[in-house]
């Protein structure tokens, strides 16, 4: 706790000794720019691929600010604790990425899906994907070539964690549900993480996410558009 501690200057004994307790912290601050609106980029009006994609940008983006902030001074030794919650961000991020693109694609497909399938195994959801984009091409002739092999990029950066590793925890808790702890702590080595690489190989794997993300749902709409001026519903 000494890296916290160190850097949050605050008194907390007026709390003991008062005894009143925590206020929520759900409540405006009197400075607007203070206040975090958590339902302001889930308005009713976005679907529910959308908002999950809403939550993957922003894991990726507070990761990516915080692998920025060790880039530019680690003097402080600061990337040996906020890698944990870099990773975790990066890992959760992907994976509510991956179901978005899923729940999108299943959609078109009249698949039965639910957003949440899957799990939270990123191997096994990005068989999924690729599995369900390939049978948007059989089913709707769509042209998917780019998008499978952008996608090969993401499943690269998956399976190259996958190698060190197939239980995601290792990001939450340094053992796994049987006490046993993760590689990281049983290596005898350093077990060290490159985050200049790191930092590029995330802005690759977002730009592909979002890339197949958004190239689905223009097909998807660009095609019931034109069923509508088909059949006169356009206007």
């Amino acid at each position: 706790m000494k890296y916290i501690t160190n850097n949050i200057d605050i008194d907390i004994s007026k709390y003991i000794q008062e005894g009143a307790g925590l206020e929520s912290i759900f409540k405006y601050n009197p400075d607007i720019y203070k206040t975090a609106y958590i339902n302001w980029n889930m308005d009713c009006g976005r679907s529910q691929a959308a908002q999950f994609v809403v939550i993957g940008e922003a894991y990726f983006s507070t990761a990516l600010n915080l692998i920025q902030q060790c880039i530019e001074y680690n003097g402080d030794k600061k990337a040996d604790f906020w890698i944990f919650p870099i990773l975790f961000n990066i890992i959760h991020g992907t994976e509510v990425y991956l179901k978005a693109i899923n729940k999108v694609v299943s959609a078109e497909l009249n698949k039965q899906q639910s957003i949440t399938e899957g799990g939270h195994n990123l191997q096994s959801l990005c068989e999924s994907v690729l599995k369900n984009i390939n049978m948007l091409r059989k089913n709707k002739n769509c042209d998917i070539t780019d998008m499978i092999q952008a996608f090969n990029l993401v499943r690269n950066f998956v399976d190259n964690i996958y190698i060190k590793t197939n239980d995601m925890t290792f990001v939450r808790y340094p053992s796994d549900k049987r006490g046993q702890g993760h590689f990281y702590v049983q290596a005898e080595d350093n077990m060290v993480i490159d985050l200049e690489l790191l930092k590029e190989q995330i802005a690759i794997v977002v730009h592909v996410l979002d890339f197949l993300y958004n190239s689905i749902t223009l097909e998807i709409e660009s095609r019931e558009l034109l069923e509508d001026i088909y059949t006169g519903n356009a206007f």
